[in-house]
This record gives C-alpha cells, sequence and structure tokens, in this order.
C-alpha cells in the first residue's frame, strides 16, 4: 500500500477546526439522524405490497419457525438461513415491521460508521466523511431501509474488509468468518471470497488463504448444522437446496416450484431493465470511475474496492432489482472520496 495514501488521524481538516474525536462524533451524528428519517419514511410503506414482497417471505418464514414448524420444508424460499432465523427475534417480540426496519437501520449505521473508518484510515477525514455520506444516502435509492437481506450483508463484507486490509495484523479467519455470514444472509456474499483471495495475494499473504477459507465455512457448517440436528435431516438436505441448489433453477427458469424468480427472457427488455436501474445511480458511476481513469495508480485496497464495485454490480445482469446495488456502493463510495485525499 502506498504509504502516501495514509494520513494521520490528527491531521486537521481544512474546513474545519476541530479534533478527529469531534469530527468523528459530529459525522456519527448526522448518519444517526439520516439514517433515523429513513427509517421512519420506510415504515410508512410497509403496508405497501410493491415494497413488501421479499419481506412478506422472510416473515412468513420467521413465522414457521416461531410457531414450531418446519422452515424450508413447511414454507420455502431460496434463500440461506440467516435472515429468516434473524427476523424471528422481531417477530417473537410481536415488532414484526418495526423491529426488522430497526435492525436495519442498525446495520446501515454499523456499515456508514466502517465505510466513514476506513476512508478516513486512506485518505483523510473529510474522504471519510464524503464516503460515508454517499454510503449511507444513496442506498435508500437502492432500497437499502427496507428489509431486505443486503442491508445485512454489506455490513458483514465491510466488516470482512476492516478485518484483512486495515487491521494492523490482518485476522484473515475472522474476516473469512464474517463473509461466511454474509453468505448466510446472501448467495450474492460469495464473491466477497475471491476477492478477499485477490486481496491476501496483493498483501503478500495468499499462504494465508486456508485460513480465510476455514473462517467461510465456520459459519456456514454451524447453520446448516444447526438446521440437521434441530429439525431434520430432510430439514438439512431441503435448507441446503434452497440456499444453493436451487442456482441453476433461478439462472434459467421462470420460477421454482412456487416461487416466482422474475427472470427477463426478452434480450431487449434485459438492456431496458439494466439501463434503468444503472440511471439511478448515473453520476455517482461516472464519478467514481473517472477518478480511476484519472489517477490509475491503485494500490491492493483500492484495486479491491475496483474490482468489488464491478464484481457486486455485474450481478444486475442477472436481476434488475435496485438493491442489488447495495453491495456495490460502498465500494464506488470508497472511490469517489478517494478523490478528495488528504483533505482536498
Amino acid at each position: 500500500m502506498r504509504a502516501e495514501a495514509r494520513v494521520s488521524r490528527e491531521q486537521p481538516d481544512r474546513l474545519l477546526n476541530i479534533s478527529d474525536r469531534q469530527y468523528f462524533a459530529c459525522c456519527l451524528l448526522l448518519f444517526t439522524l439520516i439514517i433515523g428519517a429513513i427509517v421512519g419514511a420506510s415504515s410508512l410503506f410497509m403496508t405497501s405490497a410493491w415494497t413488501t414482497y421479499d419481506t412478506a417471505r422472510f416473515y412468513a418464514m420467521a413465522d414457521v419457525i416461531v410457531r414450531g414448524a418446519t422452515p424450508y420444508l413447511d414454507f420455502q424460499d431460496p434463500k440461506p438461513p440467516m435472515i429468516f432465523f434473524t427476523l424471528s427475534l422481531p417477530t417473537l417480540l410481536g415488532q414484526k415491521y418495526l423491529g426488522g426496519l430497526i435492525l436495519v437501520g442498525l446495520c446501515n449505521l454499523v456499515s456508514a460508521i466502517l465505510v466513514t473508518k476506513m476512508a478516513w484510515d486512506l485518505y483523510g477525514r473529510f474522504s471519510g466523511f464524503l464516503a460515508g455520506l454517499i454510503f449511507t444516502v444513496n442506498i435508500a435509492f437502492a432500497q437499502g431501509y427496507f428489509i431486505l437481506t443486503e442491508p445485512f450483508t454489506i455490513t458483514f463484507i465491510l466488516l470482512a474488509t476492516w478485518l484483512a486490509g486495515f487491521t494492523e495484523k490482518k485476522h484473515y479467519l475472522w474476516a473469512g468468518i464474517c463473509a461466511g455470514l454474509a453468505i448466510g444472509f446472501k448467495q450474492y456474499a460469495l464473491l466477497s471470497v475471491p476477492l478477499l483471495a485477490f486481496l491476501l495475494w496483493r498483501n503478500g499473504d495468499l499462504k494465508k488463504t486456508p485460513a480465510l477459507l476455514a473462517g467461510v465455512l465456520v459459519p456456514l457448517i454451524l447453520m446448516f448444522a444447526a438446521i440437521f440436528l434441530h429439525y431434520g435431516v430432510e430439514a438439512g438436505v431441503a435448507s441446503l437446496d434452497w440456499s444453493f441448489g436451487v442456482a441453476a433453477t433461478y439462472l434459467t427458469e421462470e420460477n421454482m416450484g412456487t416461487v416466482t424468480s422474475y427472470r427477463t427472457t426478452d434480450p431487449l427488455m434485459l438492456c431496458a431493465n439494466l439501463a434503468m436501474a444503472a440511471s439511478v445511480f448515473t453520476s455517482l458511476l461516472i464519478f467514481a470511475l473517472a477518478g480511476v481513469a484519472k489517477d490509475r495508480r491503485l494500490d491492493a485496497l483500492e484495486q479491491y474496492f475496483l474490482l468489488s464495485a464491478v464484481g457486486f454490480a455485474l450481478t444486475l445482469v442477472i436481476r434488475q432489482y435496485l438493491h442489488y446495488w447495495v453491495l456495490a456502493l460502498p465500494f464506488f463510495a470508497f472511490l469517489c472520496a478517494r478523490q478528495f485525499r488528504n483533505g482536498r
């Protein structure tokens, strides 16, 4: 990593003559207010079918769990178990949507803090604030404040990034555990594994890849083993099948049993959907990529950011859902903030 890319935490900001601790507290307060306001606004849409189709299915599975029935047999949905068991908590408390929105808000706040801290360490505190603000605001346009899997997933992907790229002594095992938990919420988080392996290679730690992979496997083995042990072999096999075995069907068919997969079969419609999905973030994408084109001297972390941004954005080719942007947006935010490094 280039030494000049990093700046001291004590470097004064050119706009505000306050300490780093005060600056960070102001960022935290602002992000908390923004997230609280958007979560409150999102709560107004929780009775609308167009915002709650996936959410309703998640809670239907959570209801199955809470009433003691068998997940993946009494109800099916092509998602790994973490989202269903997480949403069982607000279901048990009798606050389904409010509890779920609070969990989403907390995840987004943790993600915003991680984005801010990582960009701050790399480029200075103004860049950290800018990256956190870009993430916090823009995921609202990507349905990031609805009860979906992406807000949970990106929090663990960012934690994995922090542990693998920003700690003084790299914690690759724990980075893998965080990546495994992310996969437990969303299958597309599997992309984080080769991306993290790339970062290991660029860090000169490729020999430590087994630790990363072991970490990935630990939470996945534990969560599916728990289903096998508690609900039986049939439920365990079904959970694996609905989590990962239906991938081919999801990619090639319009329906998976009773679950509609909304696959676009017309090439022209696919292009139109992609254009519409990208149009929401056109300015952000151009700004981020123009910065890379202007200054191509990317260090290991910046190469990882670029690959992650592009890799997760390409999942929109599979399905043109706005919430798919959530996994890519923090990495585009890093690339945008990079242009204001060293407080400029």
